[in-house]
């Protein structure tokens, strides 16, 4: 029931974590914040509720110390605190992809059965601040300046377009080359920058960067379904990849740079993935309700001395 409320629930289950301690000299910094962290390196947070059906997590958005996950099955946004505490959710008709907007506390949030897009400011609690109706069905979406960049994963017609803020489609992602398709289910869509858009596409287990033109900057074969994508502050790209359950960290001319989550984390088919200010947020594909939450800078520097760059590629 899009725009009703329930009761912010906190999270008293025995199996989430405790509340960290107060510090009376002012808020912990995120290395501070670490009582709840496996190793200091990661947590993993139960993103289900009593009395809610299996999770499908297909969005997941960092904004400050609150994660924001979309979770399809329950039709419900869900914000969480960095360190676990489930702090409140807002009900939506078909919440699917999501994304922060520059400058600002809100996200957006596709609803393909709705043909909408929904937006939400979280100053404090989360309020629906308006909404925009769309001609297509569009599931994953990123901020581009003043548009959105969103896919349709429609079998018969995929596509990438580029929208302002009355849904109003001014232009779509199409190859200059009319005998190449670029892409054929654009599932998770990025910006590396304002002239090249990153596209997982698992329908042709590839990740694609094109410009907003259409001109290809770079094809990576990932050997198997890619599935979430996303670029830190520094340009790095970061691709969960289904099949293998491990997410690798690319540079920004997608070459395969080291493996941010490996195999010793038992990550199960990586869905959506986020990154900012040195955390990294993978959710699993339905039956699972677990998010992964990995301190970067910790765990690639544990990392570095059992990952041989020379030799890496898809597993």
């Amino acid at each position: 029931m899009a725009g009703v409320y329930r009761k912010p629930v906190l999270a008293q289950q025995s199996d989430l974590p405790a509340p960290p301690a107060l510090y009376s000299r002012g808020p912990a910094s995120p290395r501070e914040r670490s009582g709840n962290w496996i190793s200091g390196t990661h947590i993993w947070i139960k993103a289900s509720l009593p009395e809610e059906s299996p999770c499908l997590l297909t969005g997941v958005c960092i904004l400050g110390d609150s994660l924001i996950v979309c979770d399809n099955e329950n039709k419900t946004l869900k914000r969480f605190h960095i360190d676990g505490r489930f702090l409140e959710e807002v009900f939506l008709t078909d919440p699917c992809g999501i994304c922060k907007l520059p400058n600002s506390n809100d996200v957006a949030i596709t609803e393909p059965e709705i043909n909408q897009i929904t937006v939400c400011c979280l100053d404090a609690a989360i309020v629906v601040t308006f909404s925009l109706s769309t001609k297509k069905k569009y599931q994953s979406i990123a901020a581009l300046d003043d548009k959105y960049v969103v896919g349709c994963c429609d079998v018969a017609s995929p596509c990438i377009d580029f929208i302002d803020s009355n849904g109003t489609i001014l232009y779509s992602l199409k190859s200059k080359n009319e005998t190449l398709t670029l892409f054929k289910n654009p599932a998770s869509v990025t910006c590396l920058s304002s002239d090249n858009i990153l596209i997982s596409d698992p329908g042709s287990c590839a990740v694609i960067c094109a410009t907003p033109l259409g001109d290809q900057r770079f094809k990576l074969e990932t050997q198997g379904r890619p599935s979430g994508i996303c670029v830190d502050e520094s340009g790095s790209i970061y691709m969960a990849h289904y099949d293998s359950n491990i997410v690798y960290r690319l540079t920004n001319e997608g070459k395969i740079e080291t493996v941010a989550v490996d195999q010793r984390y038992h990550l199960r088919s990586p869905l959506a993935a986020c990154v900012s200010n040195g955390i990294l947020a993978i959710t699993e594909e339905t039956p699972s309700d677990r998010i992964l939450l990995i301190k970067l800078t910790d765990v690639l520097e544990k990392q570095s001395t059992c990952v041989s760059l020379s030799g890496l590629q898809f597993q």
